[in-house]
């Protein structure tokens, strides 16, 4: 892209920011009884305050309520993506587009980009990905398997700002399911059953989830 290691990460905060005030924005238009089914299949306490769930495991409830596709209904997320679209330019914009258009799936750390964050290949749907990610760089090393939406910005990808490390065994199970379920593999991967079960397991086991990255 032309721009140095701290152009970059500087670059991917203030995209990360912008992220951030989407997904809230995305967040308050959440029927708190929409919420709280999620959270009830996530195997969480029902609690209208939240007093009860740790920020970290409410972050994969929101994510999956945001990203919830009712019927006959727009997408939170693509509500207020469009809502920034329409009075931003530049990379708030980009931003906004590329949360509107992110998919999920389970992405295997291949190593650092030269630049700045890491190289990722997708486990499921094949191909690689820059994650422009200061965090994640630090944290993740090469064949960690990490399950996140992904959305392309400009030349980077960024996260949507939730991500759970998952083990081989749930990736082989969801391979499985793939080639049980005769859906292609994008198709399977859309469904909201497979990030719901990914998050599942991320709790179960205590894995922390990265959301507030800016």
């Amino acid at each position: 892209m032309g721009l140095g290691r701290d152009e970059l990460l500087d670059m991917h905060d203030r995209c990360a920011a912008t992220r951030q005030r989407i997904l809230n924005a995305a967040a308050q238009a959440l029927p708190q009884a929409q919420v709280i089914r999620i959270a009830d299949q996530l195997g969480l306490p029902e609690n209208s305050e939240w007093a009860q769930v740790p920020e970290d495991d409410l972050a994969f409830v929101l994510d999956l309520a945001v990203h919830d596709a009712r019927p006959g209904r727009a997408r939170a997320i693509d509500h207020a993506a469009r809502q920034q679209m329409r009075h931003a330019q530049g990379e708030k914009a980009l931003v906004a587009r590329a949360l509107e258009t992110s998919w999920f799936s389970v992405f295997r750390v291949l190593g650092l980009h030269p630049e700045a964050g890491l190289i990722v290949e997708d486990a499921m749907l094949g191909g690689e990905a820059w994650v422009l990610d200061g965090l994640l760089e630090r944290l993740s090393e090469p064949n960690t398997l990490l399950a996140a939406r992904l959305g392309r910005v400009q030349g980077f990808a960024m996260t949507s700002g939730v991500v759970a490390t998952l083990g081989t065994t749930m990736l082989n199970g969801l391979r499985l399911a793939v080639s049980a379920s005769g859906l292609a593999a994008a198709e399977m991967m859309a469904e909201p059953r497979v990030a719901m079960l990914a998050y599942r397991q991320a709790i179960g086991l205590g894995v922390q989830d990265l959301l507030g990255r800016g």
